[in-house]
């Protein structure tokens, strides 16, 4: 009977977990994967945390604003573990004032002792143990951390425990003295050497640092300050106040020494905080392996974001580790490593959906008229909004300042209106919205406008147009020679940056893969583009200081190609000459000449391919002098019509996730060879 019982209450407690994680898929978007790998390995423990002799360690990396703390809260929630649940935000540690950190790991955890808890560590890439020279960071007060995350077992003092061992402590030194000086005392009373007991104890007190508003006394022993102190030192039931005072009043000054000691002795300074029944979440944001987190350009497209956040891995997670802590360190994190990606764009669209849902919902049930917006309102909110790198703050802000903001006015509106209006439609047009006031029928019974300061539409406005045609130029090299050389369409290109007024960029698909001589040449063709394009369309004299990174990169892979890669002359590797380093060949002057002759090989063929294509070239640039972007699928249409390359027609575009074909060319060559060999 008792087997069944167990059995069913596993059952229950699983099928409210799968619940759970059906709840949290329909509240967070784009998460159902990590969602379904969170419950998974949440399961165990849940199930059976009495089996568990470790923490289950979870750790989430993401960029910012992907989610991490609000599903973790919200799980929290729904386990219904509120009681047993604590987060710390590890940015608290960058500074040397973490006194509430000890008062966090002892009392306040206490009541987690040997329970089934959660704990959340956020914000942890700011607790590394390693500066970003790779030498280690004195944080002593970070190692309960690591023993947590190891076993879960953690040696402490508790605070309670500390104050009565230290006033305890400082007794005993009173007594001392007063013992050297010859204090006598009887019945708990002073009796012999007063003056020098009146000295001693002038200033001390056990309990209470007021002493119970009683001057310092021949009858100190006595005091409700003195007893009160020995009866919370012990740490024993069968102590009470009335035998503690007994034993005072029937013993001398060395007695009550050894009431002190037998006090202390009773409890132990050192006590194990058991947490190994606990899950662990470590959250944070490794910009090491989220390179890209760093953008705050609108203007790059979240799905093209969202790709290249699904090609990190947990190598790539234990390498940006490893800039930021210990080896052993990274070990005690384990292998629970759920990576998150960034938000495609149908993601970004479904949250603005929701978040206007939700202020319809509310001002139906407020005032009771129904809002319905239009498809540009939706728009307006992705294009205002959406900072792909950021994550869902910025649309949550923007809806709030966009959206929220002006229902106050509408309501105001509405009522003054005293028309009996039921639905309100709200549009956006020319910097306008546009509200329409029906009634019960659909009958418009009024409408009105008002104008809207766009942010970052008044940016696009306001372009230079001179510095977005120049800009509309380099960037059109750049695509045109990844499109002639790598044979792949761009995904975007940008003449007019949110950043700055003359940043544009390109966004290549380089081949995904190993980096080949041949895919190292075109990317330095391709990084010349922009420069070669400005001096081709306006002459020398009118290139830009824009080419800056550009030429730096070509200069860099260069570099590489000839003195690490082995695409030179000689495949050793070149250094720099240094005193006692016998590890590399030195560098000689015929190494830098064939740099330099790589990058003016790549610059005539670039400057051959731009100038045979010149007309493609002029179409995308002038393209771009009129829109602030490009997009891939209108970048494919004005190569179909510009080029008149044999390939297009013939082989089309290629993709960037199968630009190789090693294992089709290593296949021929083996059936060859079997070939050959029968053929012999």
């Amino acid at each position: 009977m008792e087997t069944t019982n167990v059995y069913s209450d596993i059952i229950q407690k699983r099928n409210y977990l799968q619940d759970v994680a059906k709840t949290l898929k329909q509240e967070f978007i784009g998460l159902d994967e990590i969602i379904e790998e969170i419950t998974a390995l949440l399961s165990s423990w849940y199930l059976f945390p009495q089996a568990q002799l470790r923490p289950l360690i979870i750790n989430m990396w993401g960029m910012t604003g992907s989610g991490k703390t609000a599903l973790v809260q919200r799980l929290v929630e729904l386990l219904d573990y509120k009681k047993l649940y604590a987060q710390m935000d590890m940015g608290e540690f960058e500074s040397d004032s973490a006194s509430w950190m000890k008062a966090m790991f002892t009392d306040e955890l206490e009541f987690f002792h040997e329970k089934p808890n959660i704990i959340c560590f956020d914000e942890f890439q700011f607790a590394r143990t390693l500066n970003k020279e790779g030498a280690e960071i004195g944080k002593d007060k970070l190692r309960v951390i690591w023993d947590m995350i190891d076993s879960g077992k953690i040696g402490y003092i508790s605070s309670n425990g500390t104050y009565y061992l230290k006033r305890a402590d400082m007794a005993l030194m009173n007594i001392f003295r007063c013992l050297e000086r010859g204090v006598e005392i009887s019945g708990g009373n002073v009796t012999k050497g007063e003056d020098s007991f009146l000295e001693i104890f002038k200033n001390f007190f056990f309990e209470s640092e007021e002493r119970n508003g009683e001057v310092i006394g021949l009858n100190y022993f006595n005091s409700r300050d003195f007893l009160d102190g020995l009866y919370y030192l012990y740490v024993d039931d069968n102590i009470t106040r009335e035998v503690i005072r007994d034993q005072v009043k029937n013993t001398d000054l060395e007695g009550i020494v050894g009431i002190i000691e037998r006090g202390i002795r009773t409890r132990t300074a050192l006590k194990i905080l058991d947490l190994s029944k606990s899950v662990i979440f470590i959250l944070g944001n490794l910009d090491e392996a989220y390179h890209m987190s760093h953008s705050v350009n609108p203007d790059i497209h979240a799905d093209e974001l969202h790709a290249a956040t699904l090609k990190i891995n947990i190598t790539h997670i234990k390498s940006a580790l490893g800039k930021r802590f210990r080896p052993e360190q990274i070990a005690r994190l384990g292998n629970n490593h759920i990576i998150y990606r960034s938000f495609k764009s149908v993601h970004f669209r479904e949250l603005i959906y929701r978040e206007l849902q939700r202020v319809g919902r509310y001002m139906e049930t407020q005032f009771g008229f129904s809002l319905h917006f239009h498809a540009p309102v939706y728009d307006m909110l992705y294009k205002e909004g959406v900072f792909p790198a950021q994550g869902t703050r910025p649309v949550l802000t923007t809806i709030k300042n966009y959206i929220e903001a002006w229902t106050g006015k509408l309501v105001v509106t509405v009522l003054e209106s005293g028309l009996p209006i039921t639905r309100v439609e709200w549009s956006c047009m020319n910097d306008c919205y546009y509200f329409s006031l029906l009634d019960a029928n659909g009958a418009i019974l009024k409408t009105f406008e008002e104008k809207v300061y766009f942010k970052l539409g008044d940016l696009r406005k306001k372009a230079n147009p001179n510095v977005q045609a120049h800009t509309a130029v380099h960037e059109a090299g750049h695509a045109v020679l990844a499109v002639l050389t790598l044979r792949i369409i761009p995904s975007l290109v940008v003449s007019k940056s949110m950043e700055s007024e003359s940043d544009g960029f390109c966004m290549v698909n380089m081949p995904e893969g190993i980096l080949t001589r041949d895919v190292l040449k075109k990317d330095i063709m391709i990084s010349l583009g922009g420069y070669l394009a400005e001096k081709m369309i306006f002459g020398e004299q009118n290139t830009s200081s824009g080419v800056e990174q550009d030429i730096e990169r070509a200069s860099e892979m260069a570099n590489l190609a000839i003195k690490k890669f082995a695409m030179g002359s000689d495949p050793v590797s070149i250094a720099v000459y240094a005193q006692g380093n016998n590890e590399f060949f030195y560098t000689e002057d015929k190494y830098k000449q064939e740099a330099m002759n790589l990058i003016r090989e790549c610059e005539d063929e670039a400057e051959k391919l731009l100038l045979q294509h010149k007309r493609l070239l002029l179409a995308v640039a002038e393209f771009l002098s009129r829109n602030y972007k490009l997009e891939e699928n209108r970048l494919e249409e004005l190569v179909i019509r510009y080029c008149d390359e044999e390939w297009i027609r013939t082989e089309g575009f290629k993709r960037k996730e199968n630009y190789f074909s090693f294992q089709e060319e290593l296949r021929k060559q083996f059936i060859a060879s079997n070939c050959l060999e029968r053929v012999a």
